[in-house]
């Protein structure tokens, strides 16, 4: 990946009152796709949506290969400048900072940094955009202002979340309008070789178990596996099972747009971490989350919160029925997975339903990228 020079804009900078006209977004890879699949789609949506600038510095740029490449129009959001992906070093020269500043997932911005943002005539906004989740706590500490300890600069802490008590979730202008559109089209996927069923997951995950549950399960199920570990962990498994009642398509490294379609084109959703989390609550089926695993085991907690939010109005069986496979799912004790799954398949039209219904909840707030944006131009006046 070339490594361009930094842009300046301090030169042109104005006034407080002028609109925000760029952005630093700070990204040090811990989950892999998840943290760098977060902040593209983040700056593609200053870029794109609200005309900003954008300077990605991501210490493994490398990790945006995987699903920028493909996409003509991350392609162009770079060609043209409106994105400039830069390594974040230790030697990295960072220039003047821009009108917006965000440090992602706690990374902690570099001192350097933070000293221009002391010296910048026009003051800029900083942020720490933090980790999604759906405990309550949140709330009360979404757009908290937190001082620095030496300098005259204060960042604020953003929080994503699920309430109207936080900063909401990313979403793309007309994106639940365009998925609806393409369900209506239907056969968007492959058709007869059983429920459709997409897979990511991390290495850790008990694959081999989940696909004997499909194998043993009430039909046939089409797994649609993304590049990755769980391309690798279900390959193992299908040479080792041949003739199973469970086929495969294995998918290649995509873009972000490519990869919400197949979350739309499958009828459940195995999905990891922050990113594609977020994307399959947007896609309108039912879900399973392997959420990244933490040894302080504060990942359950994480789960068990969010579980409490997403079946609020659902009815006890099908309630019933997806905390049955969460939790052996996610606690990695998959003994039982097979039961769990045929409970989850007859309740698949209540959670479908039930899905549709979550995402129309979350649409009726902003869009974190916009959110972060108005408070941030709110700040400056």
């Amino acid at each position: 990946m070339p490594r361009p020079e930094p842009p300046h804009w301090e030169a042109e900078l104005a006034s407080g009152a002028r609109p925000i006209g760029s952005a630093d977004i700070f990204c040090r890879v811990v989950d892999n796709l998840g943290d760098a699949g977060v902040c593209w789609r983040l700056a593609r949506r200053l870029a794109l949506d609200h005309g900003l600038r954008v300077r990605l510095w991501i210490d493994l740029p490398q990790t945006l290969d995987c699903f920028v490449t493909p996409s003509a129009c991350d392609q162009a959001l770079r060609a043209d400048g409106r994105i400039a992906v830069l390594e974040w070093r230790p030697d990295s020269a960072f220039g003047a900072p821009a009108d917006l500043v965000i440090e992602t997932f706690g990374c902690d911005l570099p001192a350097a940094c933070a000293e221009a943002l002391a010296r910048r005539k026009t003051p800029a906004r900083w942020y720490n955009l933090e980790y999604l989740s759906a405990e309550d706590w949140v709330e009360g500490c979404h757009a908290l202002p937190s001082p620095h300890p030496h300098l005259p600069v204060s960042r604020t802490f953003f929080f994503p979340g699920f309430s109207a008590a936080t900063g909401g979730l990313l979403r793309e202008p007309g994106l639940i309008e365009r998925r609806r559109r393409l369900d209506a089209e239907g056969a968007r996927a492959p058709e007869g070789a059983g429920l459709r069923v997409g897979l990511f997951c991390y290495q850790d995950a008990p694959v081999a178990d989940l696909l004997s549950a499909f194998a043993a399960g009430p039909c046939p199920v089409l797994c649609r596996v993304f590049r990755g570990p769980a391309q690798e962990l279900a390959q193992a498994w299908a040479a080792a099972h041949p003739g199973a009642q469970v086929q495969f398509e294995w998918l290649p490294w995509m873009g972000q747009d490519a990869f919400d379609e197949v979350l739309w084109s499958c009828e459940v959703n195995v999905v990891r971490g922050e990113d594609s989390f977020v994307r399959a609550q947007w896609a309108g089926r039912p879900l399973v989350w392997d959420i990244y695993p933490q040894s302080d085991q504060a990942h359950l907690v994480k789960m068990a919160a969010f579980l409490r939010r997403y079946r609020v109005g659902l009815d006890d069986a099908a309630s019933q029925a997806l905390g049955a496979l969460w939790q052996p799912w996610i606690r990695r004790e998959p003994a039982g997975l097979a039961a769990a799954w045929t409970e989850l398949v007859a309740q698949l039209p209540r959670l479908r339903e039930h899905a549709e219904q979550w995402c129309d909840q979350l649409a009726t707030r902003p869009d974190l990228a916009d959110a972060l944006l108005a408070h941030a131009q709110a700040a400056r006046r």
